[in-house]
């Protein structure tokens, strides 16, 4: 039996299947250096890759946020942003920040039942990218570059059950009052979206109007994180 049948063994088949995708692989620089499976990629150590987070904002300014489901693999049942993954070595996913909004179109229909045909890749407004590793649990773990992305449009949701729990729109004050408690314990948040909570969705809240004002070319360098 293969060694990533053995690891994947006990979990969803829906999940399992993914886990065969192949990510793209980088270097701290974000150079593509190869390509190797979710499974492999998110394993022991794992190896650095490319990943997005997906921002979606309704016409009141209110942001959508999702509980994982149970069944997810790595960082399952916790709050995280609009919609996450990763592009795919494959259909052109490979080619940067293109690349990435093509496979955020692609998740945003597998993952929250989106009609994106609504969504042209202009209207995926592209913010900037973060560095940052955080392990799940003693056999899992992120490392990866998050191209972090926004858009702003009233959209009909119909989440996956196989990968979202529950989902709901909050604004400014309902989101802080979710990460006090988890603060306090009560619940658990994805690493990368305290990361972007931390460091970049006050001002993109502030300017979601004109979101060239904070746009960026870099590459920020988070290092470890819970």
């Amino acid at each position: 039996m293969p060694e990533t049948t053995v690891e994947l063994q006990g979990y969803d088949k829906d999940q399992k299947d993914m886990m065969e995708e192949n990510c793209i692989i980088v270097d701290n620089n974000d150079n593509i250096i190869g390509k190797d499976t979710k499974v492999n990629c998110h394993l022991g150590e794992g190896k650095l890759h490319r990943a997005f987070s997906i921002l979606l904002f309704n016409t009141e300014n209110k942001l959508l946020i999702q509980k994982r489901a149970s069944e997810k693999i790595t960082f399952p049942s916790i709050w995280a942003n609009s919609c996450c993954s990763h592009p795919l070595y494959s259909d052109n996913e490979e080619d940067g920040i293109m690349g990435a909004k093509k496979a955020a179109k692609r998740k945003l229909s597998q993952e929250l039942g989106i009609d994106t045909s609504l969504i042209g890749l202009n209207d995926i407004k592209y913010i900037t990218k973060m560095h940052y590793r955080s392990r799940a649990d003693e056999k899992w773990i992120e490392h990866e570059i998050d191209y972090i992305f926004v858009i702003k449009c009233d959209l009909n949701i119909n989440p996956n059950p196989n990968e979202i729990e529950q989902t709901k729109y909050v604004d400014q004050k309902e989101l802080q009052l979710l990460f006090d408690a988890a603060d306090n314990r009560r619940l658990n948040i994805g690493p990368w979206f305290r990361l972007i909570q931390e460091n970049f969705l006050s001002d993109i809240w502030d300017t979601l109007d004109n979101l060239s004002d904070i746009t960026d070319d870099e590459l920020h360098y988070m290092g470890d994180c819970e």
